[in-house]
């Protein structure tokens, strides 16, 4: 990612036009009200939040004195003590799409199994790892034709909790019907294990707003997921997913043994939902409108032209290089 020098950025931002400082940290959020009410920066001050928890004194103390708060789920919106615009998180769609052919990507990716469930993220208990293993030895004994994948790795700290779920599926027999990838140190790769699978978990304990989610039926898979971050606010129950409760592996195992039995053309039909609401409602160029029009807002308060007619103008400029 380009990234401005802080001398750079300081001395641009010294002189007007008025900016936006965009904080998503506390410590940026401090910085920029510093820069404002000490060292007298003409800065427009929003904060974007996705903790779902009442914060803490300071923060509200800091929070308060923004311009704008920005959070990115409803939950999130009523932890705040003053108003926030909700702007949900988006997916690229031309990196996280459909297959053309399911059973052509699980060929690529060496999967044994007709049928393939998937849970991406770290492997550590508040992933939710863990509660999944548990489901999957009581569900995926009375359903032969699935297998599962882990995708993704195990920190130093967490490498002897990897291997005890590794024993926990061999000594329930399912040793070799569930996955686990380790790190993929290719971008490219997660995608395509998106597209190669017909259902995906999303398990966590905890979380601030979870894409793995939108990723998921970005690419056509229903998804099976806890009542965590914004999980319940984007899926249908029944129609391109299922909840459960975190932390409960008996919940996520009734979950998934709702989805398992349902079949191929039915997974596919709720994977098709999925993707047209991912298309409609969470697309990252919605994600970034939504921000912006946030910016118009606060820019209009101050009598600044808006950040979209800036967008246009510089998109107008000629290629000089």
């Amino acid at each position: 990612m380009p990234q401005v020098p802080l001398r750079t950025l300081l001395r641009t931002i010294r002189k007007g036009p008025r900016r936006i400082w965009h904080a998503r940290r506390n410590v940026e959020m401090i910085a920029g009200l510093i820069l404002r009410y000490v060292f007298n920066y003409p800065l427009i001050l929003v904060m974007t939040f996705a903790g779902q928890r009442r914060f803490g004194w300071f923060s509200r103390l800091c929070y308060r004195r923004m311009d704008g708060l920005i959070a990115t789920t409803r939950t999130t919106a009523n932890f705040l003590v003053c108003p926030a615009d909700v702007v949900y998180h988006g997916v690229d769609l031309s990196i996280y799409y459909p297959p053309q052919d399911r059973a052509a990507e699980r060929l690529k990716r060496k999967l044994a199994q007709k049928r393939n469930l998937g849970i991406f993220g770290r492997v550590r208990p508040q992933k939710g790892t863990g509660d999944l293993v548990a489901a999957l030895v009581q569900v995926l004994p009375q359903f032969p034709e699935w297998g599962a994948v882990i995708v993704g790795q195990a920190t130093e700290e967490y490498r002897i909790y990897e291997l005890s779920l590794k024993n926990q599926l061999r000594a329930a027999g399912l040793g070799d019907r569930v996955r686990f990838t380790g790190f993929i140190r290719e971008f490219q790769e997660i995608p395509a294990w998106y597209r190669a699978l017909d259902l995906v978990v999303c398990a966590s304990r905890q979380e601030g707003f979870g894409l793995p989610c939108l990723e998921a039926m970005a690419s056509g898979c229903p998804v099976v997921a806890t009542r965590a971050g914004a999980w319940p606010e984007i899926i249908s129950e029944g129609e391109d997913g299922w909840l459960a409760c975190p932390n409960d592996p008996d919940d996520l195992a009734r979950a998934l043994r709702t989805a398992l039995t349902l079949n191929e053309a039915s997974l596919t039909k709720m994977g098709q939902h999925a993707h047209d609401k991912m298309v409609r409602s969470f697309s990252i160029e919605r994600e970034a409108d939504g921000i912006i029009a946030v910016c118009d807002k606060l820019f209009k308060q101050y009598g600044e032209p808006p950040l979209t007619s800036v967008i246009e103008s510089q998109q107008a400029r000629p290629n000089l290089t």
